[in-house]
């Protein structure tokens, strides 16, 4: 590792992978791209193909006060500037490393909001510590629209990105009509799927085949639910695969779904689309919902948990598979929307006006 760096991504998250990991990743390695020597700050360093800073544990709040000052000192080591903090779980450390002396830029993923009745959110002390420490934050980015009104300093809507190499535009024959990609966690919901699959299968004149592909705490609850509603034929679970195979794994799909309770923006909704695949998502899934449905022609159709008891709803689901080839151009066309350029170019950006010409000229 360079002995003189200049920025530093924080990410608190332990065995955890999904959209928010894949985000810093690829922003790591785009700033190194474009000559800014950056690392992630992480307890999990084996799990990151980029350049890391071990550190420990810091699965706890706790743990993540304690070893912030320790970090602070191992990175004024290494001159970095600049630290990025990963999400709303980092946040609330913005005051400290600014205090460091670091400028700060926050990188959020899911919407601050208080605790709602299904136990999702934020309680009232720390929703206003977080907006509170948004005030210690040199800029605060967001993958979704939603924090543009929840805090008192200027949030700057990014999006999400989609890297080149995942875009296709052929066309192949398909293997299900409905499929999921997401980690096995309750907020993602699978129940509702489930109840969908067992209500469309109802309305369709074939079969209905659905793929879920992931892996977590929730296999097993999720193939017990499968059992209950006896689609053992209907719905296949399927483990995990490399990313480099996932590409074909959304071209055997002709709708994908996110059923989550939220969502910042989904990175399996823009890797779905740039493979012309058509979409459905809860309105609750942050902007996945106006990506689909308010961003440009139309990709596919949001809906409310109550609609899936719907005969309505119900068509509309399986029109958009019937129809799916129909989107392939549509949702190629918006995916390119949201390249690495336009993202990532974005915070990198900001993080070069945050570094000095001054700083920049001396190494």
């Amino acid at each position: 590792m360079k002995n003189d760096l200049d920025v530093c991504i924080y990410s608190p998250s332990e065995k955890i992978w999904g959209g928010g990991q894949i985000y810093i990743e690829n922003l790591c390695r785009y700033m190194n791209e474009q000559d800014f020597a950056t690392v992630i700050a992480t307890s999990e360093p084996d799990t990151f193909s980029c350049p890391t800073i071990a550190m420990d544990s810091v699965a706890s709040k706790a743990k993540r006060l304690s070893s912030s000052l320790s970090l602070a000192k191992t990175l004024k080591r290494f001159n970095i500037k600049v630290i990025v903090l990963n999400d709303l779980s980092s946040l609330w450390l913005a005051p400290i490393f600014r205090l460091q002396g670091f400028k700060v830029i926050s990188l959020l993923h899911l919407y601050l909001q208080k605790k709602n009745a299904a136990g999702l959110g934020h309680s009232d002390a720390e929703y206003n510590l977080l907006r509170f420490s948004s005030r210690f934050c040199d800029k605060v980015f967001s993958v979704n629209k939603e924090n543009i009104q929840a805090f008192p300093v200027e949030v700057e809507f990014v999006g999400n990105f989609i890297s080149p190499w995942f875009f296709d535009d052929s066309k192949v024959a398909k293997k299900y009509d409905l499929g999921i990609i997401s980690r096995l966690s309750s907020e993602k919901n699978f129940p509702l799927f489930i109840d969908l699959i067992q209500r469309i299968n109802a309305q369709s004149t074939e079969p209905i085949k659905a793929l879920i592909l992931g892996r977590g705490e929730e296999k097993e609850n999720i193939l017990s639910t499968i059992e209950q509603a006896g689609l053992q034929d209907n719905i296949d679970l399927e483990d995990w695969v490399d990313r480099k195979d996932l590409p074909a794994i959304y071209d055997s799909i002709k709708c994908f779904a996110i059923t989550s309770h939220h969502e910042g923006f989904a990175t399996t909704l823009l890797e779905a689309h740039a493979r012309g695949v058509p979409a459905i998502t809860t309105k609750s899934a942050g902007f996945c919902a106006e990506f689909i449905e308010g961003f440009g022609d139309a990709t596919g159709v949001s809906f409310i948990p109550e609609d899936v008891k719907s005969v309505s709803f119900q068509q509309q689901v399986l029109f958009l598979i019937e129809r799916s080839n129909d989107y392939h151009d549509k949702c190629i066309n918006k995916a390119q929307l949201f390249d690495e350029d336009k993202v990532l170019g974005k915070i990198t950006q900001q993080i070069e006006q945050l570094l000095s010409r001054k700083t920049r000229q001396a190494k």
